[in-house]
């Protein structure tokens, strides 16, 4: 138990470091927030690309039944058989709802780093606030770090997402989502 109490001390030197490249205090704050926020869209993305490539044939053996279905509906539709196609269907609408909460929950697990950040971040940056522009302090005067993460870490993820087709492992990662979007959009086109 000892362990995990250290590692917030331990990491906070590698961290603060990320809050102190340049002389101005608020280009650093924003410049620290963004790579922190940064760090954890890699961490949580490359934490879903490990338990799809663990899974792969559990979804891939969902998606295919799910075509199978699809297909089946559609022939017994053609044939006039509405029990046929209600059955068929239904079964359909079952692995459908299975592979959506399934994707839900890959897309969940991109964010276990968040609150690591946030925790950190409150250690450190609890109690200073932000004075806001004029067109937004009319609405309020100030912000805190949650705020300014928030917003920073939906830029890293647009950020990753235009990039990571170009950095060495989510390269690969990119081609085979690719890859399945394609397939997909085939499949739902037939």
């Amino acid at each position: 138990m000892e362990f995990f109490s250290s590692i917030p001390t331990f990491l906070d030197h590698y961290l603060i470091s990320l809050y102190r490249m340049t002389a101005d205090a608020m280009v650093n704050f924003l410049l620290g927030t963004f790579l922190l926020a940064m760090i954890t869209v890699v961490l949580g993305e490359f934490t879903v690309s490990l338990a799809l490539r663990f899974n792969r044939r559990h979804i891939e053996t969902m998606e295919d039944e799910l075509t199978k279905q699809h297909q089946l509906s559609m022939a017994a539709l053609q044939l006039k058989d509405q029990q046929g196609y209600k059955a068929c269907n239904k079964q359909a609408n079952d692995v459908f709802g299975k592979y959506f909460f399934n994707m839900i929950a890959y897309s969940a697990a991109c964010l276990w780093p968040v609150p690591f950040a946030l925790s950190w971040m409150q250690s450190r940056f609890l109690g200073v606030e932000f004075q806001l522009a004029y067109p937004l302090s009319i609405l309020w005067s100030s912000t805190q770090y949650i705020t300014i993460f928030i917003l920073l870490y939906i830029l890293a993820r647009i950020v990753f997402k235009n990039i990571r087709g170009y950095l060495p492992y989510f390269r690969h990662i990119q081609k085979t989502l690719d890859l399945h979007a394609n397939t997909a959009g085939k499949t739902s086109e037939a």
